[in-house]
Formats: structure tokens, C-alpha cells, sequence
């Protein structure tokens, strides 16, 4: 089988919304299958999002259809085996306290920093300190994201509301106060105050 039935084999079982590497072909000429990724992307068949990061995407009348910036994130941390973490206005936005939608998508990192645009949307990859990721739930690791985008003191009484409504339930089946004593000092009062008036 030639590189290039390998590669159109390995495209064919890919399913819509997937990512594809350049380095997935490491083996092989990265000269020639620099070109046969050009080729797929000439014809609409691949998306380039980043340097050796590329995109099945179908596209509709619409335009192309792309997966979620948490996907896209996801994906590419498999590849590197690395760890994503959900940050900033996205995290908000993903709780519920924020009804921003973000223009571009901050996802901290155990692997390499980098951008990526896809569609109107960048998403961007910071390094994070090895204490983001110690976390025994990533739920909770990531609702410390968000209040520390939102800031100390900065808490609205109706996003303290949103985190009451959150945090009722969530008590019931998750042991989280391991992950809480890992989160700043404010951040452990405010959700400790919360869970005592929901466990009332």
C-alpha cells in the first residue's frame, strides 16, 4: 500500500470533526505528505488549524462545520499527553455565570502553548502551573478557573445564586473538599459559606 492510499484509508475512517496530525505520519517524507495535506485542503476536504493540525470538517451551506473549542482542546491533549483545563470567560460561560459568549476560548495546559483559530473563534493554550491540574475532579478544577476570571470580591449575588443552584446538587454525589483546600483562600470561603447554607 503506497503512503498515499494509507493516507486517504486513515481519512476515510475518520469521522467528521475530527483532527488530523502531521506528525500521525511521522514515518513517511513529511515533504510529500506536506503536499497531500494541501491537496486534501485545495479540495475542501481538510481545514488547517494550526501547524500540523488539521481539520475533516463537512461543509454545508452554511459554511464548514467544526467540532467545540473543548473537543478541539481535548483532542490535541491526547495527542501530546497532556492535560487541558478549561479557563477564564469560557469557564464562566460554561457554569453559568457568565452569559458572555468568548471570542476566543482560554484552555490551560501541561503541554505546549499555542493558537489555534477555528471559524470566528481562537483558542488558545497557556501553560499552567502543575497545581491547576491536581485536582481529584476537573469539574471542580475548572469552577476554580472561573472564579478566579471573575475575581475576589466580584461574586454578584446571582452568580452566587447560580453557584447555590450548582453546588446543591453536586454535594450530593462528589466528594469535593480535597479539591477545594487546592483553591485560593477566597475562593475556599466563598464555596464553603455556600455549602453550609445548602446543606441546611
Amino acid at each position: 500500500m503506497t503512503v498515499t492510499q494509507k493516507f486517504e484509508e486513515k481519512y476515510r475512517k475518520m469521522k467528521d470533526k475530527s483532527l488530523i496530525f502531521a506528525s500521525d505520519f511521522a514515518e513517511y517524507n513529511q515533504e510529500y505528505i506536506g503536499d497531500l495535506l494541501a491537496a486534501y485542503m485545495k479540495d475542501g476536504r481538510l481545514v488547517r488549524l494550526a501547524n500540523g493540525v488539521y481539520l475533516k470538517t463537512t461543509v454545508t451551506r452554511f459554511g464548514p462545520v467544526y467540532p467545540s473549542p473543548t473537543e478541539i482542546a481535548e483532542a490535541i491533549a491526547r495527542r501530546d499527553h497532556a492535560q487541558v483545563l478549561m479557563s477564564g470567560l469560557a469557564a464562566e460561560n460554561y457554569f453559568g455565570l457568565s452569559t458572555q459568549v468568548p471570542m476566543k476560548v482560554v484552555f490551560l495546559t501541561s503541554g505546549s502553548a499555542r493558537k489555534l483559530t477555528v471559524g470566528n473563534t481562537e483558542i488558545e493554550f497557556k501553560r499552567g502551573v502543575p497545581r491547576n491540574f491536581a485536582f481529584r475532579d476537573r469539574t471542580m478544577a475548572t469552577l476554580c478557573q472561573a472564579l478566579k476570571s471573575i475575581g475576589n470580591g466580584h461574586v454578584t449575588e446571582e452568580q452566587r445564586g447560580v453557584l447555590m443552584r450548582f453546588l446543591s446538587e453536586y454535594v450530593k454525589e462528589h466528594a469535593i473538599d480535597e479539591d477545594i483546600k487546592l483553591m485560593p483562600q477566597w475562593i475556599q470561603r466563598l464555596l464553603n459559606e455556600i455549602i453550609k447554607e445548602v446543606e441546611k
